[in-house]
């Protein structure tokens, strides 16, 4: 819906790097996570809307691994508010799809 709205994500994929990237920081986030024997950051917290701290770790690296490419790479001539805001689109998208998985 947000590539129709906003056409600012249209030119040179855009939102298909953030996607990229916040797949690779997924994938990534859940490797640490099994080579360090993770499993006891999956626990629900009531305060954090059921959030656990896997979950809003996936969302920080989604947002590094998004915002840190656009950010140096691939849109170094835009202004930073965008880059910002799509990163944390896509941390906002790998925290929900995170927590119900």
């Amino acid at each position: 819906m947000l590539y129709w709205r906003s056409p600012w994500s249209r030119p040179r994929g855009r939102f298909g790097t953030a996607a990229i990237a916040t797949f690779v920081a997924w994938i990534l986030w859940r490797v640490v996570l099994q080579l360090s024997n993770g499993e006891n950051l999956d626990v629900d917290n009531p305060l954090l809307l059921g959030l656990s701290a896997q979950d809003v770790g996936s969302g920080v690296l989604a947002f590094l691994l998004t915002a840190a490419p656009m950010g140096m790479v691939t849109e170094r001539d835009e202004p930073a508010h965008r880059v910002v805001a799509t990163a944390a689109i896509a941390a906002a998208l790998a925290i929900v799809i995170d927590r119900f998985i």
